[in-house]
């Protein structure tokens, strides 16, 4: 009798602080297969919530939890909910009487309905629902160098722009973006793009960006919209490459160079001399100088190991995070294995092309 009764002023107490101006408390809509329990009783108030957001837009959405059962542990469902993509999301809260959480959500829709938040108590079938307000999405009218990329603040950290083949240039951005949907990031007029790496979180994203271009493009211009200012700022990046260096990378191949082919020449001659002398002295020194200099020639004529490369790898220059991406394989391809260092191995192309790609970039079977 005593719990009922707690559960009526508790409710009552709720219902005249939203009355007078509370709103940014829901309250408890409980549906429960057990009779009432007093210490089940949970209430949410959303600390944050935008009252209006952008088409395409990531956000979040801010509660805290308060739990008079506070030995046990809340799970959390989403119940519903149109026009919007969970972004991220909190499925379980610890033991505990105060709880903070954020999840965060994308716009896909001018008509948005956020979804019902279902608590429950893990040890009981009750469950708690709370609804929150509505938000007001407004669409956008972009430019057509547009980067479908709406965030707090894009920085161009590093760029690079290096030859593909014959008719293409490859574009490598390493990018920094604040709370921004930084995986839809697009330049327009790229003839093919992606993003090779991607790391952080909402708040601080860095990604590596690379794009194809004709080879005649010199200027590649996009834009953003900014969450701060409500206006697109551009971008203008210049691509200048000078082709006949990076158009073919057989120049980093020790095995191709000439001082390698003298080198091989210089063995095969301290063989042919040994011999001569072991022949004419007899001494097991000239024996084991001989071993030696085969053992030091064989490395250079034993066959490469194949290797299979996936198709979308994409070589670098050198095996380093920094390191310049100079073209994409457009097809799963046999390659010959030259070198590894780390998580990177040189690989030498079909087509005598040589550079290095990551690990998991090698085929699985």
């Amino acid at each position: 009798m005593l719990g009922r009764t707690l559960f009526f002023i508790i409710t009552a107490a709720a219902a005249l602080y939203a009355a007078r101006g509370g709103s940014d408390i829901s309250f408890i809509e409980k549906t429960s297969a057990n009779r009432f329990v007093e210490e089940k009783l949970l209430y949410v108030t959303f600390q944050h919530i935008p009252e209006k957001i952008y088409l395409g837009e990531i956000f979040p959405v801010s509660l805290k939890i308060t739990a008079l059962h506070r030995h046990d542990p809340i799970l959390i469902e989403l119940k519903g909910g149109k026009g919007v993509k969970l972004i991220k999301s909190v499925k379980y809260l610890a033991p505990g009487s105060i709880h903070r959480i954020t999840l965060y959500f994308q716009a896909t829709d001018t008509n948005v309905q956020l979804p019902t938040f279902r608590f429950r108590y893990r040890k009981s079938r009750d469950y708690y629902d709370f609804k929150p307000p509505e938000i007001k999405v407004v669409a956008l009218n972009p430019p057509a160098d547009f980067s479908k990329l709406l965030a707090k603040n894009l920085t161009i950290l590093n760029y690079q722009a290096s030859a593909y083949d014959e008719k293409k240039n490859l574009l490598s951005l390493h990018l920094k973006i604040e709370r921004g949907n930084a995986k839809e990031f697009h330049i327009p007029g790229a003839l093919r793009d992606q993003i090779d790496k991607i790391e952080g979180d909402y708040n601080d994203t860095i990604i590596d960006y690379l794009a194809l271009f004709p080879n005649f493009t010199d200027q590649v211009q996009f834009s953003y919209f900014n969450l701060d200012t409500n206006r697109y700022e551009k971008f203008r990046i210049p691509v200048m490459v000078r082709r006949n260096r990076l158009s073919t990378q057989t120049d980093l191949d020790p095995r191709a160079g000439e001082f390698t082919k003298f080198k091989i020449g210089v063995t095969i001659g301290f063989i042919l001399l040994c011999t001569l002398l072991w022949y004419r002295r007899h001494k097991w020194l000239y024996v084991i100088l001989i071993l030696l200099a085969i053992a030091y020639l064989v490395t250079y004529l034993i066959p490469l190991k194949n290797v299979c490369i996936k198709k979308g790898a994409i070589l670098y220059l050198l095996p380093t995070a920094q390191s310049t991406p100079f073209m994409y394989t457009q097809n799963r391809i046999d390659a010959k294995e030259m070198d590894r260092k780390e998580k990177y191995i040189k690989i030498e192309l079909p087509n005598h092309r040589i550079g290095w790609v990551k690990n998991e970039d090698l085929c699985q079977n």
